[in-house]
């Protein structure tokens, strides 16, 4: 079994303290200051037309986006990277999407009434399961692209881009006046903490016994296909 490294812990039971710590103060309402400062200066007049284009983002967070993200993740571990990742990957994403459900009716909060929402959505708000599921969807993913075989810069770009599109969802998130920012932040830090984890765990599982030994060991002896016939 796959030893996580102290380093690695250290930072895992940091960010779930961090979210424990979000729900105590979401619990006693002393974030509610803050959560309406934020979204007041999200949902200024002058950024509607610049931030107009959060409507559509937001959907790559929901769940049938992070259904298809999950099968996607499958696909390229097998068409770019170790197959076996890929997979593990895809039951990540689906014990993410329990655990968040199940800390939603643990902390039970409502929506915001702070302003209009323009987007209704039903349920707990904490934590968001946009910026979680996001997080999880698309952060495994950027882990499979960052491993892959493609060129670095493309695999440099890609990521970048991966992570700008966590923040986006996440902000989409306040802006429609559907979550509070303490509901985002909480469901970022959830989200990159099952990451990491699964960043660390899949270290130790090889791609294929043969290609994992050649990897290995660079100055291996490597031999020739037969030749026909």
């Amino acid at each position: 079994m796959p030893r996580i490294a102290t380093s690695t812990a250290v930072l895992a039971l940091g960010g779930l303290a961090l979210v424990v710590l979000l729900s105590l103060l979401v619990v006693s309402e002393v974030s509610l200051g803050v959560d309406r400062a934020i979204i007041r200066l999200v949902r200024a007049p002058e950024l509607t037309t610049l931030l107009a284009p959060l409507r559509p983002i937001t959907e790559l967070g929901s769940t049938g986006a992070v259904i298809l993200v999950a099968v996607v993740t499958v696909a390229v571990g097998v068409a770019i990277g170790p197959w076996m990742h890929g997979l593990i990957g895809a039951a990540v994403i689906a014990a993410a999407s329990a655990g968040n459900s199940l800390l939603k009716v643990a902390i039970a909060r409502e929506r915001p009434e702070l302003l209009e929402p323009i987007l209704v959505e039903r349920g707990f708000s904490f934590p968001s399961g946009h910026a979680a599921l996001g997080m999880v969807a698309w952060g495994v993913l950027a882990v499979l692209v960052s491993r892959s075989r493609l060129p670095a810069s493309l695999r440099r770009g890609l990521v970048i881009g991966l992570g700008v599109l966590v923040f986006l969802i996440g902000l989409s998130r306040v802006w429609l006046g559907v979550h509070y920012p303490t509901d985002v932040l909480a469901g970022w830090i959830a989200g990159a903490v099952v990451v990491l984890l699964y960043a660390r765990l899949t270290r130790a599982v090889p791609m294929e016994p043969a290609a994992a030994a050649v990897d290995a060991d660079r100055g291996a002896p490597r031999s020739d296909p037969p030749a026909p016939g």
